[in-house]
């Protein structure tokens, strides 16, 4: 039988916690969250790919 560490322990006690709490909330609030969670995620990606210095092609010149 292979031992789990304590981190690993927290870490599904903390995820199990963070499911019985999701379950017991209305779906508008679940839909909430889901939006500014997945929302941020995406603000902090988009802004560091964004971030290499690349510079735009001027408006109508495609890369070809």
């Amino acid at each position: 039988m292979e031992r789990v560490s304590a981190v690993e322990r927290v870490a599904a006690a903390v995820v199990g916690a963070t499911r019985l709490v999701v379950a017991r909330l209305p779906a508008r609030w679940k839909k909430t969250l889901d939006d500014r969670v997945f929302g941020a995620i995406f603000q902090v990606t988009r802004v560091t790919n964004d971030a290499y210095g690349w510079k735009a092609p001027p408006a109508g010149q495609e890369d070809r």
